[in-house]
């Protein structure tokens, strides 16, 4: 049986050797490979590798790689060598060269055995040669097409390039994104195809073909899957009506609507292809989940401590996909009593109301807060109303109506008792891929608010805050990221001073890092560890995030920001500013922070001048 296994292993590597037109090994190498069948691998190199990521190469291998420790110390999973995987992983990766623009690569292997340890290291050696460059490329409609192909601004949204390398992948993808385009204008059964003409040895051009189809409109659709929510409620969230254009936005739109009520844990929204009119019928396929939820846990990060929280939810109150919550939190509840932040509060969210395109939330809720020195008790209710009238832009108007409790713990203060009518206008833009975890896009938001609006108050005051946020990706593994934020507030009227419960402040992982949170701004004079906050703010960050290795990253950051008291007082030159590093570790929750700052500007509160932050979400 041993004889018969070896025989065969030895036919493979033979069928392998001469199905390619340059020897990766040969059947001399294999069958000395076969001896280390078994052996741990200690670490697989790739010298001679330039135009890629060695993470590109280690994707494609049936080899699988021995964790990143294992290079420098013999800690870490070992993976075990197997010499027909690693014969068939050097033709993967020279087809992996010869589709990505390499046609001339050359690929061998070598085996670097260790026998005092009884294990190896596998080189796999790359000479990579000339790659394949893109000469000229143009689009080419077939005959009697009126699509109206925008071959401009079209353009501008491919990977390919004259003059760079020309790749099957990018050739694939720029197909793909063609065919897209043409979808996007209501060709639902559009197709490209191209064709890669060679022009010499290391050049070539290329020619995308595009039969765009007919014009395409949406027809009648269906719904399958609802149980609890009613049909009439589902199709409230269409983003299309009967006989417009066709659009897969739309449709990804649809299926977002349906998602954001939350009583759905899967939606598909598609059309009908094999149609032989040009008004497509529309399948949503729909799945509901638990209607009753409770969930409880804890946690922790240097926000908030070690917290605890719990949560039941309806998610069809009453039907019509209305969502009710109840929910309970404490932070920081290792600490002494009176700095435990606690919460209790409820939730109503009910879609489609007043309108079909906008919904209204309704949160009463308590609230203990200790915040740098200021102790704060709210009971208040909040109401909001939200639409998204344009796709990636969001609008809410609020109103939080209550009764406040305020003192500055160490100063010796009375306790302030008001009541609060806080009004809110907030607007959004957001392009972000992926709004957990984003690589490219930007956010602009702008929010206004305003006391005393609706109801008479004695203390008047307004705020503004601007934000925006950029992600450039460099390549696939490095992202640049730009965010900054700036604030204003005032009093009207009469009143005499801003709230020091709604002024602003920064510090912490969420704008500054290497101060503790809220810990920037304006202190009060009779205790300089109390931070009271000021009227104007802003911020700003830098970074760049790098993957490193499967679902960690790491970045360099830079940020620097201050609070004032007076308009005059903001200048550049006055500003905290702090470096630092982090890594970045993707969960199937989310991914969780962990950045170590440091203070560039000396301390002249001498409070420890860096900071250790921890937290689950993204900055960005």
């Amino acid at each position: 049986m041993r004889r018969l296994f070896y025989k065969f292993n030895l036919l493979a590597a033979l069928l392998l050797w001469t199905t390619t037109a340059v020897a990766q090994f040969t059947l001399d190498d294999y069958e000395a490979w076969q001896r280390y069948t078994g052996w741990p691998i200690r670490v697989i190199e790739f010298p001679g590798i330039h135009a890629f990521a060695r993470a590109d190469l280690l994707d494609i291998m049936a080899t699988e790689k021995p964790t990143w420790l294992r290079r420098y110390v013999a800690l870490g999973s070992r993976t075990t060598f197997y010499a027909e995987d690693f014969a068939a992983d050097l033709l993967r990766v020279r087809n992996f060269y010869q589709r990505e623009g390499f046609p001339a690569a050359r690929v061998t292997g070598r085996i670097l055995p260790d026998e005092r340890k009884e294990e190896l290291r596998a080189l796999v050696q790359i000479e990579e040669g000339i790659p394949l460059v893109l000469r000229h490329w143009s689009l080419q409609l077939a005959q009697g097409s009126a699509a109206g192909v925008d071959s401009a601004r079209w353009a501008a949204k491919l990977p390919i390039r004259e003059g760079k390398r020309l790749s099957q992948t990018d050739l694939h993808i720029a197909a793909d994104t063609l065919r897209y385009r043409l979808r996007l204008i209501g060709h639902a059964r559009a197709d490209v195809t191209f064709d890669t003409l060679l022009v010499t040895a290391d050049s070539a051009d290329v020619i995308f073909h595009l039969n765009a189809g007919p014009f395409c409109r949406f027809g009648q659709t269906h719904i399958t899957g609802l149980k609890q929510v009613a049909e009439g409620t589902a199709r409230r969230e269409l983003a299309y009506r009967e006989f417009d254009p066709y659009s897969p936005t739309r449709l990804d739109e649809t299926r977002k609507r349906l998602l954001r009520l939350e009583t759905f844990r899967m939606v598909r929204a598609d059309v009908n292809l094999e149609q032989e009119s040009d008004t497509l019928d529309v399948l949503i396929r729909t799945e509901e989940g638990n209607r009753y939820i409770v969930r409880t846990g804890s946690g922790y990060d240097t926000e908030e401590g070690v917290h605890v929280s719990g949560e039941l939810s309806d998610l069809n109150f009453f039907g019509r996909a209305r969502r009710f919550k109840m929910e309970t939190k404490a932070s920081d509840v290792f600490n002494e009593t009176k700095k435990i932040d606690r919460k209790v509060g409820f939730s109503l969210f009910w879609p489609h109301t007043p309108l079909n395109s906008t919904d209204v939330t309704i949160t009463p809720s308590w609230e203990y807060e200790f915040d740098v020195g200021t102790i704060i008790r709210t009971t208040s209710a909040t109401t909001r109303l939200s639409a998204a009238p344009l796709p990636k832009v969001a609008l809410s108007v609020a109103n939080e109506f209550g009764r406040q409790e305020v003192r500055v713990d160490s100063a010796g203060t009375v306790t302030n008792v008001s009541s609060i009518s806080i009004e809110t206008f907030a607007v959004g833009w957001d392009t972000r891929d992926n709004p957990l975890v984003p690589r490219r896009g930007q956010v602009l938001s702008l929010t206004l608010a305003e006391s005393g609006l609706l109801w008479d108050l004695p203390d008047r005051w307004w705020r503004a805050v601007v934000a925006g946020r950029v992600l450039i990706p460099a390549n696939r593994f490095t992202v640049f990221a730009l965010r900054s934020e700036v604030g204003f507030m005032g009093t009207l009227y009469d009143s005499p001073t801003t709230p020091i419960q709604e002024r602003l402040k920064l510090g912490g992982v969420s704008n500054i890092r290497g101060w503790g949170r809220n810990k920037i701004g304006p202190r009060a004079e009779e205790d300089q560890s109390v931070v009271v906050g000021g009227n104007y703010s802003a911020f700003a960050t830098v970074e760049v995030q790098r993957d490193i290795w499967g679902p960690v990253s790491a970045i360099l950051f830079a940020d620097g920001g201050n609070v004032w008291n007076e308009s005059a007082q903001a200048r550049l030159t006055d500003l905290y500013t702090t470096g630092g590093a982090g890594l970045r570790f993707l969960t199937l929750v989310g991914p969780i922070r962990v950045d170590f700052g440091y203070q560039l500007r000396e301390n002249p509160y001498g409070e420890q001048p860096w900071a250790i932050h921890v937290l689950l979400g993204s900055a960005f």
